[in-house]
């Protein structure tokens, strides 16, 4: 303890996390966040995390051409029913997946510009092993930057595979004309 203090240093002090009850609360409340404390950490044993994707910008590419457009098709059709709003919304969806790829084509270039500062910087100080690791990640970004050209070129072409987000979109919305049609003739 001398020690420190002639440094100048504090020791360390524990920090327990305590609940905070409110005054006007019962013995009752009191017990309920004990039992809840215990409950999450009971939970917290059972969890199971499942990762999937890489953890990299491409992933939110996957993400978007997989997302379920189906309820915003049916109840775009249940609003407007008419089919160059159709066409208009999918034009939407394919500006938004458009502007997707060119975020994300920038966010791997600034990466690389990155990643090579610092592999330059690594050489110099003949860390190799930092530099390797460092190499390797940029082949990582290299093999992105050309899936997401191929998945663009793909989308361009409208390859089905890259067409999903349409397709459920249309799906929605010929369930929602559908709905239409039949309340139409139910009530007549």
């Amino acid at each position: 303890m001398a020690l420190l203090s002639l440094f100048g240093a504090k020791p360390k002090e524990k920090v327990e996390m305590v609940p905070v009850i409110p005054e006007n609360s019962t013995e009752q409340d009191a017990e309920d966040v004990k039992n809840s404390e215990e409950d999450n950490e009971e939970e917290k044993k059972h969890l199971i995390t499942i990762t999937w994707g890489t953890g990299m910008p491409i992933d939110v590419i996957f993400n978007y051409i997989h997302k379920n457009f189906e309820e915003d098709g049916f109840q775009d059709a249940l609003v407007n029913s008419d089919i160059t709003y159709r066409d208009a919304k999918e034009k939407i969806i394919r500006n938004d997946l458009e502007m997707l790829f060119k975020r994300i084509i920038l966010c791997y270039k600034k990466n690389i510009r990155e990643i090579d500062v610092q592999i330059n910087n690594a050489r110099q100080a003949y860390a190799l092993s930092a530099a390797s690791s460092l190499e390797a990640r940029r082949t990582t970004y290299e093999e992105h930057l050309t899936e997401i050209d191929e998945m663009r070129e793909q989308f361009e072409s409208d390859d089905p595979k890259m067409m999903t987000m349409i397709d459920s979109y249309r799906r929605g919305f010929l369930k929602g004309i559908t709905a239409v049609s039949l309340k139409f003739i139910n009530h007549e």
